[in-house]
């Protein structure tokens, strides 16, 4: 009996300036994938939430500008929510790919809770709308914010099961990167 061929797909398109354009770029993509037969469309580190690249935050260590604040602060803002929690940097795991941790609530103006059904900022349906529509297994990078924390993350996106996972590192800084001893990449 023959091993089924899987085909795979690759895109390295750059990020746009929002997110909602950048989930409609990746549908395109996925479309085109889905044309050309893909079974698996892998898509780059960080292309959801914003790759900052060239900015250094106006930082040197014990010191950074306040251009460098507001720079962070934009960055921060436009990262994906995907509405899982920290949990020693590990999130939930199962729980949040089982959708089974509680709904979101925020306080209102008036002080009064205000319930929202879903977890996170819509960035996981549209991934789970987008491979479910093309029928294309998507692995795509994004900059995630999860309890004040950053990170660098990939998810995977099953056409029939929705996200089946996630991959979480910490968002290294400008400095790590630049002081690190080494890097090993197998």
């Amino acid at each position: 009996m023959t091993a089924p061929k899987i085909r795979l797909a690759t895109a390295s398109p750059g990020t746009l300036a929002t997110t909602k354009e950048t989930l409609s770029q990746l549908q395109d993509v996925a479309v085109r994938a889905a044309a050309n037969k893909a079974d698996i469309l892998l898509l780059p580190e960080a292309y959801l939430g914003g790759y900052p690249r060239g900015l250094d935050f106006g930082c040197k260590i014990g010191f950074r500008t306040d251009e460098g604040r507001n720079d962070f602060l934009r960055y921060f803002k436009s990262a994906i929510d995907l509405g899982d929690t920290v949990g020693d940097g590990a999130g939930a795991g199962e729980a949040w790919v089982k959708r089974q941790l509680g709904v979101d609530s925020t306080e209102t103006r008036d002080g009064r809770s205000s319930v929202s059904w879903s977890r996170g900022d819509g960035t996981r349906e549209e991934l789970e709308r987008i491979a479910r529509d093309t029928g294309v297994f998507i692995v795509v990078g994004l900059v995630e914010k999860a309890g004040g924390s950053l990170y660098c993350s990939a998810v995977y996106v099953c056409p029939k099961l929705g996200i089946i996972g996630k991959r979480r590192k910490v968002q290294p800084t400008k400095y790590d990167y630049s002081h690190s001893v080494s890097l090993i990449y197998i």
